[in-house]
């Protein structure tokens, strides 16, 4: 009799699985210089209770496409403020569009690839950049089955450099749970 409870006990213990779950909390897209790009629409949109989804568009009002693109990239953890969490790093954009070696930046990337014009190489512009109906279903997958985080508030901070010139900040804020 013990035998038995022991084994179902230790088969119990080993099918529990902890199921976590990602929700945008919200996203704000600044423009420092808008003569170089803006942002027409910068919004967290919830249909239903199930579907959710993030749409970005970047617009250039200067008619010459751009070259020279860096960014600024930290995922924060709140923990009294928002902190550094593991990345905290600029990139060349045009040389990882270009042989997209970062392995990191490719996972980050991989998160609103499908979903967004931001995914070839260089020039960009004039042309608007735009990120269209992100589902949180499809980050949710991403970020808590194929690398997971560990549950707590997040920040997705990205600051964007034409030409050495700060032109935008955006910034996701979600949660794991």
């Amino acid at each position: 009799m013990n035998t038995l409870i022991f084994l179902v006990i230790a088969f119990g213990a080993l099918t529990i699985t902890v199921k976590t779950s990602l929700e945008f909390r919200n996203a704000i897209c600044i423009s420092t210089d808008r003569s170089y790009v803006y942002f027409d629409t910068c919004i967290l949109k919830a249909v239903n209770r199930s579907y959710k989804y993030f749409t970005m568009r970047a617009k250039f009002p200067q008619k010459k496409a751009v070259n020279n693109i860096s960014m600024s990239f930290a995922l924060l953890r709140k923990a009294n403020g928002y902190k550094p969490f593991l990345y905290n790093f600029t990139i060349d954009a045009c040389k990882y569009m270009k042989k997209r070696a970062n392995p990191v930046v490719r996972y980050f990337h991989s998160w609103f690839e499908k979903y967004s014009t931001i995914n070839r190489t260089c020039p960009y512009g004039p042309q608007d950049e735009v990120v269209e109906k992100l589902p949180i279903s499809f980050v949710n997958h991403v970020a808590t089955q194929v690398l997971p985080l560990p549950t707590g508030e997040y920040a997705f901070h990205t600051d964007w450099y034409f030409y050495g010139i700060k032109v935008a900040i955006v910034k996701v804020f979600f949660q794991i749970y």
